[in-house]
């Protein structure tokens, strides 16, 4: 828990003791080596990452070719959009850049988290909008630089099991209480 708060100190600020100790419990510990993929582009997703230790790449793949679109460090979510959208589908590629640690919160759990209790919801969105604000801002950027493709190869595999059933927008249902 800690170690969470010190990684997300404003999201841990937000919840309060209680609320992230909630939010702590319902995760899992993850730990991966360099060159793994987290998240592969248009696989299902069926959780919520959060980057405690370590560096990722996100990528989007096409032909055994990659673009890099950016890289995510201790501090950082991965997999917001598949779940605020409901498709459980992912949106990029995300591997592994050096040995991560990553705290795991399945769709279902976070579900849980946020239809139970108001100020985790309320918590959590505004740090997803906050997040999601700055990629946005910082899309920019990576739209002026020279993109680089590089070739990918089949070895590395996903590390997630394919979630069963459709998803909920969790999006609309913040905005419809």
């Amino acid at each position: 828990m800690q170690q969470f708060a010190d990684r997300f100190p404003a999201l841990a600020a937000s919840l309060g003791p209680q609320n992230l100790a909630l939010l702590t419990r319902a995760m899992t510990l993850l730990e991966l080596p360099a060159g793994r993929r987290i998240i592969r582009d248009r696989m299902p997703v069926d959780s919520l990452y959060f980057v405690l230790d370590g560096q990722v790449s996100i990528l989007i793949e096409e032909d055994g070719r990659s673009i890099l679109l950016g890289r995510l460090g201790p501090g950082e979510w991965l997999g917001e959009v598949s779940v605020l959208s409901g498709e459980m589908l992912a949106s990029s590629t995300v591997r592994s850049d050096t040995a991560v640690k990553l705290a795991r919160l399945k769709h279902q759990a976070f579900e849980e988290l946020i239809t139970r209790n108001e100020a985790i919801a309320a918590a959590m969105l505004r740090e997803l909008v906050s997040m999601l604000a700055a990629r946005l801002r910082a899309s920019n950027d990576v739209s002026r630089r020279p993109i680089t493709v590089e070739q990918v190869g089949d070895s590395l595999a996903a590390t997630q099991p394919v979630p069963t059933g459709g998803g909920q927008n969790w999006l609309a249902s913040f905005f419809g209480r």
